[in-house]
């Protein structure tokens, strides 16, 4: 039986980072792709750090996608991802640039629905 109430956290979520030495030359951002090493260890890494390992075992998500996957806010999967990838564990990339769409179509489609 379940009293509706979500069960608290044994750990807090800012202790699933605490033990990283984060690099500060590392960027992750919201949209960053992450995904695994070749080379990856996984031996000897915390519990969060595991959870991040298994769910990226599928393929690259963003940094926001695994912080929803995981239920652990974005700041704390932002400083998990970047010390996995200070100590070789996982790799980052910036996602591909996303194509605008031409201005001159959104000024008429703006134009025609001032015009209803």
């Amino acid at each position: 039986m379940t009293s509706g109430r979500q069960r608290r956290r044994v750990v807090p979520d800012y202790m699933a980072a605490a033990r990283l030495s984060v690099p500060e030359h590392i960027s992750v951002e919201r949209t960053t792709l992450v995904s695994i090493a070749a080379d990856a260890a996984a031996d000897g890494l915390d519990p969060p750090a595991s959870h991040l390992l298994a769910l990226l075992q599928d393929g690259p998500l963003s940094v926001y996608e695994c912080a929803a996957h995981l239920g652990l806010p974005y700041c704390v999967v932002r400083l998990l991802v970047a010390g996995l990838v200070g100590n070789g564990t996982l790799l980052t990339r910036d996602p591909p640039p996303a194509d605008l769409p031409d201005i001159e179509i959104l000024e008429l489609v703006l134009s025609g629905l001032r015009a209803l």
